[in-house]
């Protein structure tokens, strides 16, 4: 496949890799290196300095395994119960979404009438509770302020019942209503899972622990980064008087390590607000529950009526949150 691209063709991959390569790496140092972690390594070196024996001559040697596991597993438990909490989220939403456009499309399939009366008003209503439900579990607001939200479930099962004659059915819960109404308990069962993933975190005594652990372990363990100079020059006689290579650079790498991955865990922490570059991405997942109106067997040529190139701007402001400024 490489030699029909021809040697130009080879040469642009090649640029084009190396590019993606070098903006990767970037990336990363750019995450891994902030102020946060530049101040640790500050102080961390400091410290070793310190301890050197040309000035305190203070060092010790402990097992490097109970220092790594006291230290890096503690993080690793947090950052994956994060991860979990956001996949359950992410879960949890596509649930949400399904339900919405399956009530939906009964709504548009089901009406005898053929006038589009009962979709048009039900697309509004979905158009409102999306956005109630988005900007509720995007903000730091109240539980209380979910109110608004109920409010819509509580409207959305009063257009069901008022649904029932122009799908044929004259007795609330007769045939397919009951269906419906069974999926609208499925919303409300797949939001609330959602809002409680919101408004619980993970374990606090785990993230204080961890907190405290990656601030002061690098600290309190200087001496123990002096150690290595002995161990490098084979000899306590030939050990660096103000420390050497390898002890700033073991203790530089420890506090790297704890940095990275403590800001992994906050970063996982809140995948609803939006901020972040693993959070979700809500402007893809109500793309589609913005113009269900526009899917169907002709689909393509209403997409192409309203003009569809791509996620629309929420058609209904948000009802303000309690405490929202």
């Amino acid at each position: 496949r490489l030699f029909a691209m021809g040697e130009e063709g080879i040469f642009h991959k090649i640029w084009y890799d190396l590019k993606e390569f070098v903006l990767l790496f970037a990336s990363g140092i750019n995450f891994a290196i902030t102020y946060h972690t530049l101040v640790m390594l500050l102080l961390t070196v400091l410290a070793t300095l310190m301890c050197a024996k040309g000035i305190l001559d203070f060092s010790f040697d402990t097992s490097m395994s109970i220092v790594a596991v006291g230290t890096v597993f503690p993080l690793v438990f947090s950052v994956q119960a994060s991860f979990q909490r956001r996949e359950r989220a992410m879960a949890e939403l596509a649930g949400l979404k399904s339900t919405i456009f399956a009530i939906f499309l009964m709504f548009k399939i089901w009406d005898k009438s053929g006038n589009g009366k009962a979709a048009r008003e039900i697309q509004e209503l979905f158009n409102k509770l999306i956005d109630d439900i988005v900007s509720y579990l995007r903000s730091s607001s109240t539980p209380e302020s979910a109110q608004h939200i109920y409010d819509g479930f509580s409207t959305l099962a009063i257009k069901m019942n008022e649904f029932g004659p122009s799908a044929g059915y004259m007795k609330p819960g007769e045939g397919g209503m009951s269906r419906m109404q069974q999926y609208l308990r499925d919303a409300m069962n797949h939001f609330e899972n959602v809002r409680a993933i919101r408004d619980t975190e993970t374990p606090v005594g785990l993230r204080l622990f961890c907190f405290a652990l990656i601030h002061f372990s690098p600290i309190l363990l200087a001496p123990y980064w002096n150690h290595f100079c002995e161990k490098q020059n084979h000899s306590e006689l030939l050990s660096s008087k103000y420390g050497c290579e390898s002890g700033y650079f073991v203790g530089s790498f420890f506090v790297l390590i704890n940095l990275t991955l403590y800001r992994v865990q906050t970063e996982l922490e809140d995948p609803f607000d939006g901020n972040g570059k693993d959070d979700i991405r809500w402007d893809r997942w109500r793309a589609q529950l913005d113009m269900m109106a526009a899917y169907g067997s002709d689909g393509p040529a209403a997409r192409a009526q309203l003009g569809a190139g791509g996620p629309r701007e929420p058609l209904y402001q948000a009802t303000p949150m309690v405490g929202d400024k």
